[in-house]
């Protein structure tokens, strides 16, 4: 009986030593800040932040955004599948699932809000979050980070100049279909603004802001790409070379047609080689 009772006493004290260790834990966090991720997601706004990864101490981030129009199976794919190729370098990862039905102008200020929301409830380094885009979501994370000031910008195959990019998917009917809608919205929104559409087009391109710019990054691009042409981010190489910015790393695949994985081969090997070196670094 005597036995019995000491192994209860032994499992009560064994649990009530683990629960203050926790609570403890807990209550060292900054107030609203979440720990231990493993797939989660948070509503903000009309859209959810994605959140794949678990920690215990500080940790870097690796945002990342999906291309094509708004879908949460792309961003929930995105979540899980960058964090399998990644999370060995320490990285959480959220994935940013944007409404649909917004304007350009409204996307990129979603993306900063998210990024910021990020960065107040989760226990993460704020020194080392990294952004990561395809194709539109690309040209978002370029531009949401350039505006929040992250040291990481990771555009692939992202269109660099609005002007440029509505010109050529005029030609292009499924293009269109994708980039019409913005310039529909932007058109309207410089008329009513009473506005100059050369400069609000290059406001919102980052080819022409690029001063902005506060860290490293890499761009990555087909030159067999047709929907996104690979000048979109050379000539934002050129630019940055032009404002006196070496800190970027520009990967230019000769078979890889728009779309290709970043997860895969090659451009997997780039990614992955950058993101230690800006962990190193930074």
């Amino acid at each position: 009986m005597k036995t019995r009772i000491r192994k209860l006493l032994i499992v009560i004290l064994l649990t009530l030593t683990i629960f203050i260790a926790a609570l403890t834990l807990f209550l060292m966090l900054p107030p609203g800040v979440s720990t231990h991720l493993r797939f989660h997601e948070e509503v903000l706004g009309n859209g959810r932040i994605l959140a794949c990864g678990q920690n215990s101490t500080i940790s870097p981030a690796l945002i990342v955004i999906h291309g094509g129009k708004a879908s949460s199976q792309a961003a929930v794919e995105y979540c899980k599948s960058f964090y399998e190729k990644l999370a060995d370098l320490g990285f959480l990862v959220f994935s940013i699932d944007y409404p649909e039905n917004m304007t350009l102008i409204e996307e990129i200020n979603y993306i900063v809000e998210a990024i910021k929301y990020i960065k107040t409830k989760h226990f993460i380094d704020h020194e080392k979050i990294c952004i990561v885009g395809t194709s539109r979501g690309g040209y978002l994370a370029l531009m949401a980070g350039m505006e929040t000031g992250l040291k990481c910008i990771v555009d692939a195959y992202g269109p660099t100049d609005l002007e440029e990019i509505f010109n050529h998917a005029r030609k292009d009917p499924a293009l269109w279909s994708e980039w019409g809608g913005y310039y529909i919205s932007i058109t309207k929104y410089i008329e009513e603004n009473k506005l100059n559409k050369t400069l609000v087009l290059k406001a919102l391109s980052p080819i022409y802001n690029v001063a902005k710019i506060n860290g490293r990054i890499l761009l990555m691009h087909g030159l067999r790409d047709e929907t996104i042409p690979p000048t979109h981010s050379i000539m934002l190489g050129e630019a940055l070379e032009e404002e006196g910015i070496t800190n970027y790393v520009i990967k230019l695949y000769e078979e890889e047609r728009h779309g290709f994985s970043l997860l895969k081969g090659k451009p997997y090997e780039d990614l992955r080689k950058f993101l230690q070196e800006f962990l190193e670094i930074s």
